[in-house]
């Protein structure tokens, strides 16, 4: 029995949480998806189907991508990050206060540039800006009123 414990480094560690997984599997799916790179590029397929030239000799085919459609993806590494919970849902929750006449939604775990997601909520909402505040103390976004299935979409739509 002593001498099982005596190489007890050599057991095998345990898998990594999700959460700390979740940011580097972001980096390699935009990685791994060429049209996901580059806010605003037109994929090949797009290119094609609105004929410009692909010999390598015309002078557009130099000359920089435009966007030529508003149905190009949009997916750059956003400034901010959500994180989603163990349970793997988005972290917005509605709070009533002062006995059920304050309603709040709040929106935990978010990295990166709080100010930015604050004013992309701001205006997906149509809100204004006294509504949509940060609580500085942990960085949560508090919004008042119920907004939790509209946030949710909106972030969902973002890919969080």
């Amino acid at each position: 029995m002593a001498s099982a414990n005596h190489m007890s480094f050599l057991r095998p560690l345990s898998l990594p949480r999700l959460s700390s997984i979740h940011p580097l599997q972001r980096r390699l799916l935009i990685q791994s998806c060429p049209q996901m790179q580059r806010r605003g590029e037109v994929t090949k397929a797009e290119d094609l189907a609105n004929n410009s030239p692909s010999s390598p000799l015309s002078p557009a085919a130099h000359s920089p991508v435009q966007p030529k459609s508003q149905s190009s993806i949009d997916l750059t590494p956003l400034p901010y990050h959500v994180h989603r919970t163990p349970s793997q849902k988005l972290p917005i929750y509605q709070v009533a206060k002062r006995g059920g006449n304050l309603h709040q939604t709040r929106i935990r775990k978010i990295e990166g540039d709080v100010e930015k997601l604050r004013d992309e909520i701001r205006i997906a909402l149509g809100l204004k800006e006294e509504r949509v505040v940060i609580n500085r103390l942990n960085g949560n976004i508090i919004v008042k009123g119920w907004y939790r299935d509209k946030i949710k979409q909106f972030l969902e739509d973002l890919h969080f």
